[in-house]
């Protein structure tokens, strides 16, 4: 799939919500809970888990979140979702 295709996908998922804008800390700091809010790993169910950013099998990252959200994605994927993440949100009128 079209990197420009991906990064539109993520993009409408982040407006719909059904892709988080927090990419989670991964460990406690200043300010911030002492027990991460996700977990991020490399998944066991390589080649059968669906990509959250473009639906296509073979995620190979990671996160689980406390309240039981799983997000995989594919390493470009996971690349354009933070980048995404860390843009301003457009304003609306």
């Amino acid at each position: 799939m079209e990197q420009d295709t991906i990064r539109q996908k993520i993009r409408e998922r982040l407006a719909a919500g059904t892709l988080p804008r927090e990419i989670p800390p991964l460990t406690g700091g200043p300010g911030q809970p002492l027990a991460p809010r996700a977990h991020i790993k490399a998944d066991t169910a390589i080649g059968l888990a669906r990509c959250s950013g473009c639906d296509a099998d073979g995620a190979r990252v990671t996160y689980r979140y406390a309240d039981g959200t799983i997000l995989r994605f594919h390493g470009r994927c996971h690349r354009i979702w933070e980048e995404e993440c860390q843009r301003p949100r457009p304003e609306r009128s």
